[in-house]
């Protein structure tokens, strides 16, 4: 019978032979690394199946680079089994104690120390994945000497595929959008080699961290959850004054004086990977050179105070680094949006519902005091239609996917979810420090003062041709802008805190002050009794004098944002300076005059050169 069966398989053309090789590397990866039932659940996610896509196209390369060596000699047949095999021994390995396949770090980790490398893996070794490696490596090395006589060597064409291979496995390393987890192992040990460059050029950014020294104090210290929202404008919030009732909970906790909302907020920057990383280490300012990565992050202070600390996200954060600048390996509880839903995009993350349900909540309940809880929200990113299920919204009909009415009922959603949140901390702590922030705006039509509510529970069967004529109007001729410049919609931002009783008087006071998205990181080192952070930050604390004469930037000009030239400084009354950078000049809001940089005044220059450090940055003769 085996007789039969090598002889079978002798018999397989080149091409069916190089099928079954490589339906037996899909096989193996998913029944030995990831699972079949993981595995089904997560290809229908369109990023998952993008990515096994293109790694499955790089193991093909590889297939036929190596089938090619092993027709050439002794030493190509070794090279040939080394190229597919070896990577995936290194993966079976370190699936066996780290359930992920090899990424950047690892790679760094086992050059830096080969010999605890291998201490590991003896002392975590798999018998049982090493006898099942063992066999599927002698089928494969039969496979790939299979036929080899009527198999002919070509090296333009082998070039031309080494090439292919390798540019793949750099895009499939690099690109934000390409992740080595939803790759097939060989191909995302490939992958990891040129992640590997560009880790180490970010953990030469972070060579100048300093080191927060542990002191738990012998006192009660208080909860904190911090909430961070996304896309959202308080322009569309009934809570700063919107005529659609979208935000009732929050207004109802308003109107009881638990809730302060704060009318004076500028954003760090326009986009989440500006804004987010940015508040989480309390800085709002121009950062060229990449001083983010050198400074602590916000949850390194409340450790080193002996706080519990999570990190919860309804978003997609594998991409720029986003994962390491929101606390991944830092904090103790860390999740994201793409454990929750295999479909999760830039633009739409889980549901914020199921992660409140699914793990916010039930994680709250569980950790210990004194804790720093962050829960960053799915919320209005654009599609909006795609945010909140049927049978929450509102205001219909959306015939846009990005028009009023399904902006609308993202916030009405967001609402739902504030309140039970809010609720939930507060049941477990009527002390928690609750504070709240959207990352940036969102510049979307107002909807007309005669179509507030087109439909609610209470008027289902209203006739819905009525109901169309009555809101066709808020759909027609939007200006759309999304999160894209400093448009007032998109960096003057919803922003509220819910303080302890006995602070209620000294927050409510900074309620109309020149505010920054920053102040939250501030306010919490003042709550966990820092003075001296170990390194500079731009924030003021919500517990101390804020200056009238407040400046705050907002800009692009950030290592997270590809370094866009360019900044806007807004005044206490919301008036504002366009900076740039490029053409060394100054535009004024309220006149449109333009100012070279040598002509403008001290104290505003002197904003940007005492983050940056560089005098040159702003001199006008440069």
């Amino acid at each position: 019978m085996q007789h039969n069966l090598k002889y079978k398989i002798s018999k397989l053309s080149p091409i069916q032979n190089n099928l079954l090789i490589i339906f037996l590397f899909i096989l193996y990866d998913i029944f030995i690394f990831k699972g079949p039932l993981v595995f089904i659940f997560n290809i229908f996610g369109g990023r998952y199946f993008v990515n096994y896509l293109l790694s499955v196209i790089i193991l093909i390369s590889l297939i036929f680079i190596c089938r090619s060596l092993s027709k050439t000699n002794i030493l190509g047949k070794v090279l040939g089994s080394v190229i597919l095999l070896l990577p995936l021994a290194i993966q079976t390995i370190h699936f066996s104690f780290y359930n992920t396949p090899l990424s950047a770090y690892g790679i760094r980790f086992f050059f830096s120390n080969p010999a605890l490398s291998f201490q590991l893996g003896f002392e975590n070794i798999n018998f049982i994945k090493i006898i099942y490696f063992t066999l599927f490596s002698l089928i494969i090395i039969f496979l790939l000497n299979n036929n080899l006589k009527i198999y002919k060597f070509n090296y333009l064409i082998n070039s031309i595929a080494v090439v292919f291979a390798i540019s793949l496995s750099i895009l499939c390393g690099m690109n934000w959008y390409l992740i080595l987890e939803y790759q097939n192992a060989t191909s995302a040990f490939y992958a990891a080699i040129p992640e590997t460059g560009r880790s180490l050029y970010f953990k030469q950014l972070k060579k100048d961290k300093p080191n927060i020294p542990n002191e738990v104090l012998n006192k009660k210290m208080p909860n904190i959850l911090w909430i961070i929202g996304e896309s959202v404008a308080k322009s569309h919030m009934s809570l700063y004054g919107y005529h659609r009732k979208t935000t009732p909970n929050l207004d109802r906790l308003a109107a009881k004086g638990d809730l302060i909302p704060f009318n004076n907020v500028v954003s760090i920057g326009p986009h989440t990977l500006i804004s987010v990383p940015y508040m989480l280490v309390g800085r709002q300012n121009i950062d060229p050179e990449g001083k983010i990565y050198s400074s602590p992050i916000i949850f390194e202070y409340a450790k080193a105070r002996g706080y519990h600390t999570a990190f919860i996200s309804s978003q997609d954060l594998r991409w720029k680094n986003f994962d390491q600048l929101s606390g991944k390996n830092i904090v103790d509880y860390y999740r994201a949006g793409t454990d929750f839903s295999s479909n999760v995009s830039v633009s739409k993350g889980a549901d914020d519902l199921k992660v409140l349900n699914e793990s916010i909540l039930p994680h709250l309940n569980e950790i210990k005091a004194p804790f720093l809880f962050v829960a960053h929200m799915d919320g209005s990113h654009y599609p909006y239609s795609s945010h909140s299920e049927k049978k929450y919204k509102i205001f219909l009909p959306e015939s846009n996917p990005n028009g009023t009415n399904a902006y609308d009922n993202t916030i009405v959603y967001s609402d739902l979810y504030l309140n039970k949140l809010i609720e939930e901390a507060r049941n477990k702590d009527p002390n928690i420090w609750i504070f709240y922030t959207t990352d940036h705006g969102q510049a979307v039509e107002l909807a007309p003062l005669d179509t507030q509510t087109s439909k609610t529970k209470s008027a289902k069967n209203q006739n819905l041709d009525e109901e169309k004529n009555l809101n066709n109007s808020e759909e027609k001729n939007l200006n759309i802008i999304f999160n894209q410049g400093y448009d007032k919609e998109i960096i003057h931002n919803a922003f509220f805190v819910v303080p302890p009783k006995n602070y209620h008087t000294s927050i409510l006071n900074k309620q109309n002050a020149p505010v920054a998205q920053s102040d939250i990181f501030a306010t919490i080192l003042d709550l966990l009794e820092y003075t001296n952070p170990v390194s500079k930050i731009d924030g003021i604390s919500l517990l101390k004098p804020i200056p009238n004469n407040r400046l705050r930037i907002t800009t692009g000009f950030v290592i997270t944002n590809d370094n866009i030239p360019e900044a806007q400084v807004t005044l206490p009354d919301l008036s504002s300076y366009f900076v740039d950078f490029t053409r060394k000049s100054i535009s004024f809001s309220e006149n449109k005059q333009v100012i070279p940089f040598d002509k403008a005044p001290k104290e505003f220059v002197h904003i940007f050169d005492e983050s940056n450090n560089d005098n040159s940055l702003l001199s006008a003769e440069n």
